[in-house]
């Protein structure tokens, strides 16, 4: 039987209606009271909580001593190792104070300061102890993001080309940035506090009076000096300068800021510029880093929005399907998530649906004990084990069965399951990225997959358009994969003949991205000046069969070039007329790679 708490019905009544949220233990670790507000803050009814001991999943994804277990039982654990931030047992009332972030079981983060205390009765003994959580997010954010600032705010002084210098009403330094310290060869900690004229060339000392004017009729606008002012270094030399003047108020206090710039070192960053100005070209065609992924290389307004979408769900832990042709980049854009989200130091697992026999999925999946099965002759963890704490890529989920499409969708509600002819619940902290090139919603109209897992893996769908849909990307897209394979394969190759680049925007890519980085590795393969040529491959009427039909692997289209090339020269390998010449291989290559593509002479 649950063991009562003393009657005292305005003290429960009091703690019922509490607007912070509270829940009480027993002396067994039970819960007796689970109060209203600790219901709209975890989404734990009260009916479901008392006379358990599960109330650490109104705060924690997985068992864990909460505050109040702590101070029933202090050899649960220690404070400072649970708690980010944790103080000590007021001794005289007797109580604990924590702060820690807190997984809610909605999904939430919520930063939470954490109050336990005893409750005692008339000998003093403790019989139950109270425990109340108070939601500071909004605070920890704001001071995070006010650290970030400060952070950020001395990184940019920091790494400014400009020696910025900060001046108090008596002339005094009080700011003497990275680039300050550079400029007049000073050390900030030697130059605080000094008069700023000691920086000041001595013609110039009445002439900074002027600018430094803490009068207050002064003018209050920024003052750009482009020239005539010259300043000292800490070793005496002097050097003309530019400098801005401006006026500031902070903390209650008149300062001014002065922005200078030695004339030499801007005459260099305009000989750099210059210098910049001549790759121009070629920077138009790189993509800002903060709308790409990986090897994903985009310019197009459609793609954008792709990486917009991911960039906003990487940082959660909301299911992610990502739908697409086949080739258009699902696995790089999953990749590419998991990097930007908070499980990048975990593992990223990707499992292809379609690539296993319907009878061992599950086993991949899950995992199977000794025995389950024949063959299963030791345990064996599955894919949803080694993600955890990471992330699992479901490729070509469409392909899942129903058996296991059920207990995928028990791991995505309750993230736990069984393994293979096991019977232990197992507990995993996995991310799931779904990937397909079916049409999902259709699939659930006929039958053929659950409804159910179809809405609980559709939370963010990302639609990845077809390559055909972003012809503006062939280019960059054809001109990335020659870079990559003339580098691979020690080609010379400049760029792309005009005629061919049509030809590749022209063409309908069913193969999408993927086909086109097949089509300019052959085509690398295969060709033998600076200047790449691909028109006879991608010809839309000669050729149109490849839009329609299975297009050939690489190692069937380089077999065929080498036979094509031996049969012309009757055979022969070596020698100024023979096929590794024309190949421009080396002979012994040649003869290694007739011998992996099964390539003889035929009696």
């Amino acid at each position: 039987m649950l063991k009562k708490l003393p009657q005292n019905s305005f003290a429960e009544h009091l703690l019922q209606h509490m607007p912070v949220p509270t829940f009480v233990l027993d002396t067994q670790h039970r819960v007796v009271i689970w109060n209203k507000a600790c219901e709209r803050l975890t989404g734990l009814k009260a009916e479901d909580m008392i006379g358990t001991s599960r109330h650490w999943q109104g705060f924690y994804a997985e068992p864990r001593p909460c505050l109040a277990d702590l101070l029933l039982d202090h050899s649960l654990g220690k404070l400072d190792s649970l708690y980010e931030k944790a103080g000590n047992l007021v001794s005289d009332a007797g109580t604990l104070q924590t702060e820690n972030w807190c997984p809610m079981p909605d999904g939430r983060k919520l930063y939470l300061v954490i109050d336990a205390g005893p409750i005692v009765n008339d000998k003093g003994e403790i019989v139950a102890v109270v425990e109340t959580q108070r939601d500071r997010t909004e605070q920890k954010l704001t001071m995070q993001a006010l650290a970030e600032s400060e952070h950020r705010f001395s990184a940019i002084l920091g790494s400014a080309m400009d020696a910025i210098v900060a001046i108090d009403h008596q002339h005094n330094i009080t700011l003497f940035n990275a680039a300050a310290q550079r400029i007049f060869r000073c050390a900030a900690d030697l130059a605080i506090g000094q008069p700023v004229k000691r920086f000041i060339a001595p013609h110039c000392h009445t002439l900074f009076r002027q600018f430094l004017n803490f009068d207050e009729h002064a003018v209050k606008a920024p003052t750009w000096v482009p020239e005539g002012l010259s300043a000292r270094r800490a070793d005496g030399e002097e050097f003309a300068i530019e400098a801005t003047f401006s006026p500031l108020e902070a903390g209650g206090q008149r300062l001014y800021t002065m922005i200078l710039r030695d004339v030499n070192d801007r005459r260099l960053a305009e000989q750099e510029l210059d210098r910049l100005q001549l790759e121009k070209g070629y920077l138009q065609e790189v993509i800002d880093y903060e709308h790409n992924f990986g090897e994903i290389v985009s310019g197009s307004k459609a793609m954008r929005a792709v990486f917009e979408q991911s960039h906003m769900v990487a940082r959660t832990d909301t299911p992610v399907l990502l739908l697409g042709e086949t080739g258009t980049g699902k696995e790089l854009l999953a990749r590419g998530i998991h990097d930007l989200s908070d499980r990048n130091g975990a593992i990223l697992v990707k499992v292809n649906c379609a690539a296993l026999p319907s009878e061992l999925i599950e086993s991949e999946l899950f995992g199977h004990e000794k025995g389950a099965f024949t063959g299963a002759t030791q345990q064996r963890k599955g894919r949803f084990e080694l993600a955890h704490g990471g992330t699992l890529l479901l490729d070509e989920l469409g392909e899942l069965p129903a058996a296991a499409q059920a207990k995928l969708l028990r791991v995505l509600q309750e993230q736990e399951f069984e393994r293979v002819g096991g019977s232990e619940t197992l507990k995993v902290d996995v991310r799931v990225i779904a990937a397909t090139n079916r049409n999902l919603a259709d699939d659930v109209a006929a039958g053929r997959f659950r409804a159910d897992l179809y809405y609980r893996l559709n939370v963010f769908p990302i639609n990845i358009p077809a390559l055909r849909e972003r012809q503006a990307d062939i280019p960059l897209l054809a001109r990335f994969f020659l870079a990559k394979y003339a580098k691979k394969f020690g080609r010379r190759i400049d760029d792309i003949d005009p005629a061919s680049l049509e030809s590749l925007q022209n063409y309908a890519w069913p193969g999408n991205v993927r086909e086109l980085q097949n089509v300019i590795e052959r085509a690398v393969i295969l060709c033998q000046a600076p200047i790449l040529e691909i028109g006879p491959l991608l010809n839309p009427y000669a050729g149109a069969h490849i839009v329609t039909g299975q297009p050939a692997t690489m190692e069937e289209m380089e077999r065929n070039h080498i036979l094509r090339t031996l049969e012309e020269s009757d055979w022969v390998i070596s020698g100024a007329k023979g096929a590794a010449a024309k190949l421009d291989m080396n002979p012994n290559t040649l003869r290694s790679r007739m011998l992996k593509l099964g390539i003889s002479r035929s009696r």
